[in-house]
């Protein structure tokens, strides 16, 4: 979740500086995001970049920059658990869009040292770095950076921004409780159930708790689709809010957002993004329905996916613009 949060902040910023250039009295202190708790390589052996891949983007002209999300079921700072949101947010520097794309997180691929296992637990073996190399190897993608949230930070900065409207389904309502029951056990306080289904504004704790339902629908599939129900709404939201959104995205957001980007490198993004005509987020999730199967090896679930067809519609969607399919 954090890239968009950071990219849009950043857009705020220039934004702001451009509409107030000479006024800068009042203004909180620029907060820099939180440094990588994680040792961090960026050399393309580190990441799994393959000398075919940078061959390929290097032939493009202005080639899309492909960022790592990851929001983590970690229960306390000291322990990394599995990244249970996995997407790739890609800044198209042609057209000026942005473009989401959900990796299942039960999907069945190898893990450089670990062999084949749900693609979630490379987070949790080897931090960003692993799990980004894992995506990279068997996507053939090219990404170098990361955004990485947790669930209670995540909270934290939806509860900053006023929360998020969210049409919740009457189905989800008992599943959305029992998780915010989880929450309030860890936190010692009691919980803000969600009364009655519709279009509502739900607090941090209960848009984590929506985006983590699973047993309603078609399971994993459908949580990508809340996951990224809830990032565009907060797009619209931060998007709509003006410079009067520009003291709480520094003091409240930014010092949550843990990255593997500089300062100097999320401006130029917001530079990039800042005039985009597109006011909308393209998203798609892989694998497809067509190309993938769930299969049980040593009775342990996995999404068994054709990674030839799941990459060629991945890249299609990322470096052509082409709606994948079901």
């Amino acid at each position: 979740m954090k890239y968009l949060f950071s990219s849009l902040l950043i857009t705020f910023l220039f934004s702001f500086a451009e509409t107030h250039a000479q006024d800068t009295t009042g203004l909180p202190p620029l907060v820099i995001p939180a440094e990588p708790v994680h040792k961090f390589a960026k050399t393309p052996a580190a990441l799994g970049i393959s000398a075919k891949v940078q061959a390929r983007v290097a032939a493009m002209k202005n080639p899309p920059l492909n960022i790592a999300l990851f929001a983590v079921d970690r229960r306390s700072s000291d322990k990394e658990g599995n990244s249970d949101v996995i997407m790739i947010i890609t800044i198209d520097q042609v057209t000026k869009t942005i473009k989401m794309s959900s990796i299942l997180r039960d999907t069945y691929v190898n893990i450089e040292g670990k062999g084949m296992d749900k693609i979630n637990a490379a987070y949790a073996i080897g931090g960003p770095q692993l799990a980004i190399k894992t995506i990279n190897q068997n996507f053939g993608l090219d990404i170098k950076d990361y955004f990485n949230v947790d669930f209670f930070t995540t909270a934290k900065m939806i509860d900053a921004l006023g929360g998020v409207e969210v049409a919740v389904k009457p189905e989800e309502i008992p599943y959305l409780n029992n998780y915010l029951k989880e929450i309030s056990i860890i936190d010692n306080i009691p919980p803000d159930n969600v009364a009655q289904p519709g279009y509502q504004r739900l607090t941090g704790k209960q848009a984590v708790a929506y985006t983590r339902i699973r047993a309603v629908g078609r399971g994993d599939f459908e949580r990508t689709e809340r996951q990224r129900t809830v990032l565009i709404a907060l797009f619209y939201k931060m998007q709509g809010g003006g410079s009067a959104m520009l003291p709480v995205l520094m003091s409240q957001i930014l010092p949550f957002l843990e990255t593997s980007m500089s300062s100097m490198e999320l401006f130029s993004i917001g530079g990039t993004i800042l005039n985009s005509k597109s006011k909308s987020i393209e998203t798609a999730r892989f694998p497809l329905d067509s190309s993938s199967k769930g299969v049980r090896i040593n009775n342990v679930y996995y999404l068994s996916a054709d990674m030839i067809k799941t990459t060629e519609a991945l890249h299609n969607f990322i470096y052509k613009g082409i709606k994948p399919g079901k």
